[in-house]
């Protein structure tokens, strides 16, 4: 069995770099929060061949496999970090290997949990205090930003503030979200097969989520069909739902969430009606934004509502922007 790199354990055991990719076997590099650096040791003793079974082997570990028909894969690695694999001829540069480190989760003890999470979100204090409150009134949230502005750790960091009595059912491609809470539970998709069977989707087991009890579904990432569902699910009486989306603004990801719906539907539900869904079955869109190496909370907005077949919304922070019309 290929050992892991000196470098690269020192890289994954410091808590400050949060991404570390390689590019093939002979290039590396890690993100500290202000952009990437390179790393000008050898690795694998310049061996492509010990590059390739490490990764292989890492893969295996993690339950997971490949196939020249699908070579992407993403999975988790070490159990603390994302992992996302791009295989040859796709990737030109030999396996790509990009890694993200996994949020923690916070202190069993509830006390130092929510004490740690409102450290965490100093910067953002009266925004984190916000939500908490959207949280403890089981408001449906949806987070939305760029990659690496925080929405997972943001997620995380908010169900400490949970009730312990609460059943809490996350579904997710790659397990990140990771509470300490004493009722969660983490679904995980699953790819089809070379052959084009056994795969499990996010819509899959948003349906089956509803036969299970939850009083709150975590979803890690609305990218699909699974939206349709979801805010179906949301109209049915299961408050507290929290999702993520990639997207620019908080309004972008309203839109973002309209169009995917609509897609999903395959055109049988006319768009004022996915409004009506999204108005009547989310309260809260939360932006982030990384600066200068710090995650902040940029934007949160209320949504109040329909009027003439637009969602009418409320920009609660920040206030000095004046309030949005529509969405």
């Amino acid at each position: 069995m290929i050992s892991i790199p000196q470098t690269l354990r020192t890289l994954l055991e410091d808590p400050t770099v949060s991404d570390i990719c390689m590019n093939g076997h002979l290039s590396m590099s890690f993100d500290r929060g202000a952009g990437f650096e390179n790393v000008s040791e050898v690795l694998f003793n310049g061996r492509e061949e010990d590059y390739r079974q490490f990764v292989l082997e890492q893969l295996s570990l993690s339950g997971r496999t490949w196939d020249a028909k699908l070579p992407f894969v993403d999975t988790v690695f070490f159990q603390t970090h994302r992992a996302h694999l791009v295989f040859p001829p796709v990737s030109r540069n030999g396996i790509c290997l990009s890694l993200r480190r996994l949020p923690r989760a916070n202190s069993p003890d509830p006390v130092r949990g929510k004490a740690r999470a409102r450290n965490r979100w100093h910067e953002s204090a009266f925004q984190f205090e916000l939500l908490v409150e959207s949280v403890e009134n089981h408001e449906s949230v949806l987070f939305c930003g760029a990659t690496g502005s925080g929405k997972t750790t943001l997620f995380n960091d908010l169900l400490c503030f949970v009730a312990e009595r609460e059943r809490l059912i996350a579904l997710e491609d790659t397990a990140e979200i990771e509470p300490a809470h004493p009722h969660f539970l983490s679904l995980l998709s699953r790819p089809s097969n070379p052959d084009g069977f056994g795969g499990v989707t996010l819509r899959d087991l948003v349906r089956q989520t509803l036969r299970m009890k939850p009083d709150r579904i975590l979803v890690g990432e609305c990218r699909g069909d699974e939206v349709l569902d979801l805010l179906l699910a949301l109209n049915t009486g299961h408050r507290g739902t929290m999702a993520t989306v990639h997207a620019n603004s908080a309004l972008d990801a309203m839109r973002r969430l309209e169009l995917l719906a609509l897609i999903a539907s395959k055109g049988t539900i006319p768009a004022p009606l996915i409004r009506a869904l999204i108005a009547k079955g989310i309260q809260k869109i939360v932006h982030l934004e990384r600066r200068d190496s710090i995650r902040k909370i940029n934007e949160i907005i209320s949504i109040e509502g329909m009027e003439r077949d637009v969602i009418v919304s409320r920009r609660v922070f920040p206030k000095d922007r004046g309030s949005v019309a529509g969405g």
